[in-house]
């Protein structure tokens, strides 16, 4: 089941209509629930503490019957990590996160990657997504769709990844193994309209940077 979770960070131009429509739930995280109004979109779920959704829109969701998990403003968990969490307990295994790499809290972008990290998202596919990139966990292979001159880094999570070999990548890695104390990962760049990633024992970070 695919979830599709619109977090509440600043999201700078229109939300992706085409992508929200292959939600079979569609989450909208406190202020996510703007950019959905702002494209006529209705959440199945609204999960927050609601300090940044404007009560304009939270009182027409609450008229549409929208179902609502109100979260308490001091908590142990971010809004969006409560959100992910009620997706995985609903079956999801296909995650798509908007909203979740961009401004202005660098706090809140750093907490949301290594959220891709936890034991609870390990057997799940989790991408978080924006108009220029998408920043994913590889699992041991990955492959990523895009066009040619596309920047791919590739960050290693848990101190050292073992054993990475790229295909489709400008400067190829063949069982190389990439140091997380060093940037040697960053700003590969795609040769065509795909690539492929693998690797051994470790947590390897994929960025996907489309903005050329």
């Amino acid at each position: 089941m695919r979830a599709v979770v619109v977090a509440g960070s600043d999201i700078t131009g229109v939300l992706d209509t085409t992508l929200l429509e292959t939600a079979d739930l569609l989450v909208a995280v406190d202020a996510g629930a703007d950019a959905l109004a702002a494209v006529g979109a209705v959440p199945s779920l609204l999960v927050g503490d609601f300090d940044s959704i404007s009560s304009q829109t939270r009182a027409v969701l609450q008229e549409q019957g929208v179902e609502i998990v109100l979260l308490p403003v001091a908590k142990d968990v971010t809004d969006t990590e409560a959100a992910l969490r009620l997706v995985v307990e609903r079956g999801a295994d296909d995650i798509v996160v908007l909203g979740a790499l961009g401004g202005p809290r660098l706090d809140h972008l750093m907490g949301n990657l290594l959220l891709l990290t936890s034991d609870w998202l390990a057997d799940r596919s989790v991408r978080l997504i924006d108009d220029r990139h998408e920043a994913f966990l590889a699992r041991g292979e990955a492959v990523l769709a895009g066009n040619g001159g596309d920047i791919v880094s590739l960050l290693p999570l848990t101190g050292d990844v073992a054993d990475v070999s790229t295909e489709g990548l400008l400067y190829p890695l063949k069982g190389e193994t990439l140091r997380g104390s060093a940037t040697r990962g960053l700003s590969n760049t795609m040769t065509g309209s795909e690539a492929r990633v693998t690797h051994g024992d470790g947590l390897l970070l994929v960025i996907h940077y489309r903005g050329r």
